[in-house]
C-alpha cells in the first residue's frame, strides 16, 4: 500500500463515524444531539442546523486527495482542540490521521463531547488524552486563543513542529448595485453564516462591506435585521453568558453614536460609514465602503473568511488581497472544502 493509500485509509473510519453522527435516526446520531445541545450551549435547533450543514460526511476524492497531499507527515501527530465550533473537531483529526497512524487528541475541557463522540463512531482510529506530551519529530496542530497558542509554542520542545490556528473572523462584501431578486437571494445565505455556531466561529461573518454607497448599506443592513429575526423563530439563539452579554450591549450603544443599530431578533445590525467589529451573538456591522481592502486593512491578518457577491473582475482583485483567507459565495462561508485546514492563513 502506497504512503497516500495509507493516509486515505486511516481516513475512512473517521468519516463513517461523522456520517452516524450527522444522521438523527442513528444511535450515535441520537447521543450526539443530546450530549453536544447541553455542551455546546446552542439550542437544539442550533444543534441540528450544525450537523446537517457544517459536519463534512461526504467530501469528494478530490478534496480529501488535497488534505493529504498538504499535510506533512509526523511521527505522531498531537491536537488541541477548541470549544467554540464543535464539528471543527472532525477536520482537525482528519489531518492528523493524515499525518501519522499515532494521533493523540486533547478535547477541549468546555466541549469534550464532540471528539468522544468521533472516537466512539471509529474506535482505535486515534487516542483521546488529558495532556499533550509532544517529542521530537512530533506535530502539533493546536486551536484556541491567541494567546492560549502562544503559550504552548514557548513550551514545545526542540524538534517538533506547531500549527497554530488561532483567533479570526469572516467578512462579507457586496459590490456595486443589487437588484431585489439577487439581494432576496443573498440576504438569507448571509443570515445562516452567521446563525451557525450563534457567531462563534472564526468562519463566522461579522462585517459586511458593501462597495455601492451608505444608501444600500443601509437597505441591506434592514433586510438582514428582518431576515435574522425570522431565523431566530426557527433556530432560537443558545446561552450567552453575561460577558458576552454585556459586550453586546456596550456594542450598541457605541454604535449608536456612528450610524444606525437595528433590532434583529435577540441579535443587532449596526451601519456606518466606519470600520466596528461586533461581538459575538448573532451581530453584524454593515459598512460603506469605496474600497474593502481599505476598511479592513489594520485587521486583515485576522481574517479568515470572505463571501463576496460582484463582478468577477472585483473578485479577482480581493482573492489577490485576501491571501490565506478562503473566498467563497454567501451561504458557503462555514462549509468550506475538506480540503486542508479550514483556516489557511499564514501564522
Amino acid at each position: 500500500m502506497s504512503n497516500s493509500d495509507a493516509r486515505r485509509a486511516r481516513l475512512e473510519p473517521l468519516l463513517v463515524s461523522a456520517r452516524k453522527i450527522a444522521d438523527p435516526h442513528s444511535e450515535l446520531g441520537q447521543t450526539a444531539r443530546r450530549r453536544l445541545q447541553a455542551s455546546s450551549g446552542l439550542s437544539a435547533a442550533g444543534v441540528e442546523l450544525a450537523l446537517t450543514r457544517c459536519l463534512e460526511t461526504a467530501p469528494s476524492e478530490a478534496e480529501i486527495e488535497s488534505l493529504i497531499r498538504s499535510t506533512p507527515s509526523a511521527q505522531v501527530a498531537h491536537v488541541l482542540l477548541s470549544a467554540n465550533v464543535f464539528v471543527a473537531a472532525h477536520r482537525a483529526i482528519a489531518i492528523a490521521l493524515a499525518a501519522s497512524e499515532r494521533v493523540q487528541v486533547r478535547a477541549s475541557r468546555r466541549e469534550p463531547d464532540m471528539a468522544e463522540l468521533l472516537s466512539s463512531g471509529a474506535p482505535n482510529s486515534f487516542q483521546l488524552v488529558s495532556e499533550l506530551t509532544p517529542h521530537a519529530g512530533d506535530r502539533v496542530w493546536a486551536y484556541g486563543r491567541d494567546s492560549t497558542l502562544q503559550d504552548i509554542a514557548v513550551t514545545l520542545p526542540p524538534g517538533v513542529a506547531f500549527h497554530g490556528h488561532g483567533s479570526g473572523f469572516g467578512v462579507g462584501v457586496i459590490h456595486g448595485p443589487l437588484s431585489e431578486q439577487a439581494l432576496a437571494e443573498l440576504v438569507p445565505r448571509l443570515a445562516e453564516d452567521i446563525v451557525l455556531f450563534d457567531q462563534r466561529g472564526c468562519l463566522s461573518p461579522r462585517v459586511l462591506l458593501v462597495e455601492a454607497g451608505p444608501e444600500l448599506a443601509r437597505d441591506v443592513a434592514r433586510a438582514i435585521a428582518l431576515e435574522l429575526e425570522h431565523a431566530e423563530r426557527a433556530v432560537p439563539r443558545g446561552h450567552m453568558t453575561d460577558q458576552e452579554l454585556a459586550e453586546v450591549t456596550t456594542y450598541c450603544a457605541s454604535a449608536s453614536f456612528s450610524g444606525a443599530v437595528f433590532a434583529a431578533g435577540l441579535g443587532f445590525v449596526s451601519t456606518s460609514e466606519r470600520w466596528l467589529l461586533p461581538p459575538v451573538g448573532r451581530n453584524l456591522h454593515v459598512q460603506a465602503t469605496d474600497d474593502a481592502t481599505q476598511a479592513w486593512s489594520a485587521l486583515r491578518p485576522m481574517i479568515t473568511s470572505c463571501a463576496f457577491a460582484g463582478s468577477a473582475a472585483r473578485r479577482h482583485a480581493l482573492e489577490g488581497s485576501l491571501r490565506g483567507a478562503r473566498l467563497c459565495d454567501f451561504g458557503r462561508m462555514q462549509s468550506p472544502p475538506f480540503d486542508g485546514p479550514v483556516d489557511l492563513r499564514d501564522l
